[in-house]
């Protein structure tokens, strides 16, 4: 996307040229360091999670669904509450970043960021038979806040940041909330099926500092060079899910869902600054900006779990599993010239993410104690993956009077990845706090 046609520096003269030529090649063929191979999007494959009962077991919920973020987990659930339900969750997210360019040290950077998590009511309706309930809320299952830095030097020697002493942060910010409407209701005395309308909004800033300096006198006459990059996007979009729960016995409960395929439309505004500085102390800048507005077309993904309950109902055991075929995945339009147009088919993988949990309630406290194990495969295979995503999870929870919930769940997980030579390790501490009010 970067061009010089708004860079014209008076008077040309040998220097001129040469500037012009140098700030070509490094921003139309080696935009940063952070970018090798091809570009990942963000917005497919990073799932966070919502509600502390929820992650206190994995994320393994398909088969229980019954508060408020079955809006996102299984709709159906809704049909399962029995009085009014009014909920709010609140998430933190401590990222931490280890990277190792060229056999340099091991550079590390952190991310942490509060942000609520879902807030809703749920409205059960008489019925004659059964149950009937509707829901309202707003649950944000995507965050994208993390921070990486790169520092070394490039040993390559066929790059332009060859032999260059690199410093890079690359910054990230944001996340995707879903508003729903579902509703949940039984058709017979073992089955309830449900289904939600969703509006998908969000932001996600990435801003990219990076400086290259020639430490080393490889250049003549270079001092360094420099890029402070920012994309800036707005998500939209329209979707929506269904979703199953069968009584296969008293204690045996199937969960099924699928949700529907979608386009999200991206609003982008991006800016783009390079600066070289010459060993004499003179500089020159290029600066571009611009906007792109296109779709991301997501596939159909489908879900399905089992929950059992054990010692008179006092165990919970639950296992889901979610399926989704990322290569099926489309651009309306090429976000940037450096994307192809089939980058979803040759850079992306189908994946099954595993949730695991267990649940015991301590009825003489009316409280509750939690664990699961949730496995998330990262579909973007343009790195190679040496340790995949995956989370260990511990939650307690406890019930006031009869009214009041109160849950917390602890979610630690951590993934490593390489391309070239570069490789970046990541940890992840979420804490979920949530309460409900049932009445």
């Amino acid at each position: 996307m970067r061009n010089l046609d708004q860079f014209y520096p008076n008077p040309v003269n040998w220097r001129t040229i040469r500037v012009l030529f140098f700030l070509l090649f490094i921003t139309s063929f080696v935009p940063c360091l952070a970018s090798f191979a091809q570009v990942e999007e963000i917005a497919i494959g990073n799932t966070f999670g919502v509600g502390a009962r929820a992650m206190g077991m994995g994320g393994a919920f398909l088969g229980t669904a019954d508060d408020l973020t079955a809006l996102y987990w299984n709709p159906a659930g809704l049909a399962q509450i029995r009085k009014f339900e009014l909920y709010g969750s609140l998430s933190h997210n401590d990222i931490n970043s280890e990277t190792q360019f060229t056999g340099a040290r091991l550079i590390g950077a952190s991310r942490s960021k509060t942000r609520p998590s879902s807030a809703g009511i749920v409205y059960p309706i008489d019925a004659r038979r059964g149950g009937f309930a509707i829901g309202l809320g707003y649950n944000r299952p995507q965050s994208f806040d993390s921070r990486v830095v790169i520092q070394g030097i490039d040993l390559s020697d066929d790059t332009t940041f060859g032999g260059l002493d690199v410093d890079e942060t690359n910054s990230d910010r944001g996340g995707i909330g879903i508003w729903s409407f579902g509703a949940g209701v039984f058709i017979s005395q073992n089955i309830i099926l449900g289904a939600s309308m969703d509006i998908w909004h969000g932001t996600y800033v990435n801003e990219l500092d990076s400086i290259a300096t020639d430490v080393s006198n490889i250049d003549a006459e270079l001092d360094n060079f420099a890029f402070h990059d920012t994309i800036d996007r707005e998500y939209f979009g329209l979707g929506g899910r269904i979703g199953l729960l069968a009584y296969v016995t008293e204690n045996v409960a199937l969960g099924l869902t699928a949700v529907a395929p979608m386009d999200i439309e991206v609003d982008e505004v991006w800016r783009e600054e390079t600066d070289v500085v010459f060993d004499d102390g003179e500089s020159e800048r290029e600066s571009d900006q611009g906007s792109i507005l296109f779709d991301i077309e997501r596939p159909f993904e489908l879900g399905a779990g089992i929950a059992v309950k054990l010692l008179q109902n006092s165990l919970t055991l639950a296992s889901d599993v979610q399926f989704t075929d990322w290569t099926q995945t489309q651009y309306s339009t090429q976000p940037t010239d450096d994307v192809s147009r089939d980058n979803f088919e040759r850079f992306y993988d189908k994946t099954i993410q595993i949730r695991i949990g267990a649940e015991y309630q301590f009825r003489k406290f009316d409280a509750y104690t939690r664990v699961g194990y949730m496995y998330d495969p990262i579909p973007f295979n343009a790195k190679t993956i040496d340790d995949n995503r995956d989370f260990w999870t511990f939650g307690i929870g406890k019930v006031f009077d009869e009214v009041v919930k109160f849950d917390i769940a602890y979610m630690r997980g951590s993934w490593k990845q390489s391309v070239e030579s570069l490789s970046t390790s990541q940890t992840s501490n979420r804490l979920f706090v949530s309460a409900a009010y049932r009445y």
